[in-house]
């Protein structure tokens, strides 16, 4: 369960970022479109951050620097730092699908 966790949050944090930018840019695929779009793109930043996956260095210092928004020594700062990571990796996809993908007609 604790390998899984921080993907899982990453998941959930790409589906709200995902949504949120896809609906600023009025793009297609509906909820459930975007939803999938910013969870694939929050679990695949989450790897490439953690060194059990990829361990793209970039990406995992900025992800350090927000594992301390909660303060010092607080249990929940890893689960903050997936959510904002899975977040900003589903809303670079949910823009790039909201731009991509629009309704016909």
């Amino acid at each position: 369960m604790d390998m899984i966790l921080p993907y899982v949050v990453s998941a959930v944090g790409g589906a709200i970022g995902g949504n949120i930018l896809g609906v600023l840019t009025r793009g297609g695929g509906g909820v459930v479109g975007r939803s999938l779009i910013g969870a694939i793109g929050g679990a695949g930043l989450a790897f490439a951050a953690s060194p059990d996956g990829a361990n793209v260095a970039a990406i995992a210092d900025i992800t350090k620097n927000w594992g301390s928004l909660l303060g010092e020594g607080n249990a929940q700062n890893a689960n903050l730092a997936n959510l904002i990571t899975g977040a900003s990796g589903g809303g670079v996809l949910g823009l790039i699908g909201g731009l991509l993908l629009r309704p016909r007609g």
